[in-house]
């Protein structure tokens, strides 16, 4: 990624491409090459998580390209180096273990690399716990056994720079009259706090924040018959240019 103007710490600690900057490029990249059919068309993102400092970013980057994001459970990266509390101290601390891991964690990754593994640890994320099945569990852990996919692991645990959801949504540059953002959230999310997402609201660009009941961090998956008639309503929004 070569955008790279913002006022918290940027750079990847181990200087590696996997970052929010370069996967907000592939997304944009994807969305002009494959999605797009003709230069009058946009494209609505929607997301998940860590996902959505991908898609803010690509809007921030190709604003031209996109009509909507609908945001679902932020990711507050609670391993960045403004979230890190007394960061001065703890980070270098943080950072020899991200080291650590990246050089010696291979034994570490085989190890957790399992079905009965990535099951219990979603457990934690997902309050719906019938949701997390088989086909889940498969879909998230093959491509974690591919070749490489550990080193991709390490150094997205490792990235305690970067972007925040509130840096991204406050940016002069983000396309709020043309490019509107719904933010959703699980009222039971162990990983986003609901007053942060919340305080999302006072942001310009976002219309609407909506809690979900009794899910989550993952209300697609846990309960679809909440998250998809929102996500219709959203982009009938986009297609009707009213909010």
């Amino acid at each position: 990624g070569e955008r790279l103007d913002c006022d918290v710490d940027l750079r990847h600690p181990l200087g590696s491409p996997y970052n929010f900057y370069t996967w907000g490029e592939q997304i944009a990249d994807f969305t002009q090459d494959i999605v797009l059919k003709n230069k009058n068309e946009k494209a609505t993102l929607v997301c998940n998580s860590i996902g959505t400092m991908s898609s803010l970013q690509s809007v921030l980057d190709e604003p031209d390209l996109f009509d909507g994001v609908f945001v679902i459970c932020p990711n507050f990266r609670e391993l960045h180096s403004a979230e890190i509390p007394l960061a001065k101290v703890s980070m270098p601390i943080l950072r020899s273990v991200q080291k650590l891991l990246r050089s010696k964690g291979q034994g570490l990754f085989d190890k957790l690399a399992k079905p009965s593994i990535v099951k219990e640890i979603l457990m934690e994320p997902y309050h719906v716990s019938d949701a997390v099945d088989d086909e889940l569990v498969d879909v998230l852990l093959t491509p974690l056994l591919t070749p490489g996919a550990s080193d991709i692991v390490f150094d997205t645990l490792s990235y305690s720079a970067g972007p925040l959801p509130e840096q991204q949504l406050s940016d002069p540059a983000f396309p709020t009259e043309s490019c509107p953002v719904w933010v959703t959230y699980g009222d039971k999310d162990p990983w986003t706090p609901g007053k942060r997402v919340e305080a999302l609201g006072k942001m310009p660009c976002v219309e609407k924040v909506v809690a979900f009941k009794n899910v989550g961090h993952c209300p697609h998956d846990e309960a679809p018959e909440l998250v998809n008639p929102l996500l219709l309503d959203f982009l009938k929004r986009i297609e009707s240019g009213s909010k």
